[in-house]
């Protein structure tokens, strides 16, 4: 008989909508802290027009090297450059698209669609919508505090979104904004999709007493849900990031050769005719080694928040039926 303190498997349903809410802000405040290196270097490969190789390449030639001249030339705290806005970025992003998932999710289940796995990669897809209309101006301001050089023409958050507001206007925090909702809407999709067959795999193949061994099966779910979702849409990471450095072109010139691309399609053309189809997938190990980490910490965090809030909800209720 399972305890009224304790976690029962079907506890994290009762939950509420703003339960998961505040579990996927948790998640994603967890997860940006540990993860921000990995994302730092994943950008500063993205937006590098030379190879990322030793050979005629650029300034960044590989994930060791790129840590080291990083180091050097700015310090250790420029690996974690952006991390403010990034936090909000995580922050939001989270408490949207968990939040907005759970309750698609309860409504599709109501409803009569269904819970099988299509069913959980739509809701996935929409709360991806959701989280990146939430947050997306914090992705650009993050964006260009990561890329730029020195000097700084950005000292923070407020210095940057005032600068870029008045230099370029109110649309520029919105730059990149139809590349990254062709992105996260599949991501996101992608993302739960995957989680769940892996999460159906885990429970099948363990031995082990499944409720005992959770983070176990979430981290790995979790993980391999992220690898597989961004090699997917890993491209049009890379295409958001160069249009969101628009106007700002210059303040990138000691990182290497600096190119101008008036629209998506210009820079579609552009990236792909001079540095090739490989340029596609520059910073892709970083950025697989970042998303298959923060993913796996982004569920474990998210299933140890809606554990800690099922069981403080069940321990209330017992205490009020004590009463």
């Amino acid at each position: 008989m399972v305890s009224h303190v304790g976690y029962r498997a079907d506890a994290k349903e009762e939950l509420s909508v703003t339960d998961h809410a505040l579990a996927g802000a948790v998640s994603g405040m967890i997860t940006r802290a540990l993860a921000q290196p990995l994302d730092v270097l994943k950008i500063r490969f993205q937006l590098q027009v030379e190879p990322i190789a030793r050979k005629g390449g650029g300034l960044y030639q590989g994930i060791l090297q790129s840590v080291a001249m990083i180091i050097r030339m700015e310090g250790v705290s420029a690996l974690w450059r952006g991390h403010v806005p990034a936090q909000f970025l995580s922050l939001t992003y989270g408490t949207a698209q968990f939040g907005s998932y759970a309750l698609l999710t309860k409504a599709a289940s109501q409803s009569g669609i269904g819970e099988g796995l299509i069913s959980r990669g739509a809701c996935g897809a929409v709360s991806g919508v959701c989280a990146t209309l939430a947050s997306f101006p914090f992705d650009v301001v993050r964006t260009r505090l990561i890329a730029q050089g020195k000097p700084k023409r950005y000292n923070g958050v407020v210095d940057g979104v005032t600068k870029m507001v008045r230099e370029e206007g109110v649309l520029c925090v919105w730059r990149g904004i139809v590349p990254t909702l062709l992105m996260s809407v599949p991501y996101s999709g992608l993302t739960f999709y995957f989680y769940s067959i892996f999460d159906a795999l885990s429970s099948r193949l363990m031995v082990y007493e499944r409720e005992q061994h959770w983070m176990n099966t979430a981290a790995v779910s979790g993980t391999a849900a992220g690898v597989c979702a961004k090699v997917c849409v890993y491209p049009l990471d890379v295409l958001k990031k160069r249009l969101q450095i628009r106007g700002f072109e210059e303040a990138r010139k000691q990182f290497g050769k600096v190119v101008a691309y008036p629209s998506a399609w210009k820079c579609l053309v552009c990236v792909t005719q001079e540095e090739g189809l490989s340029a596609w997938f520059k910073g892709l190990w970083p950025s697989l080694l970042k998303s298959g980490i923060s993913t796996g910490i982004i569920f474990i965090s998210y299933e140890s928040t809606c554990r800690i809030l099922a069981k403080a909800h069940n321990t209330k209720n017992a205490k009020a039926d004590d009463r």
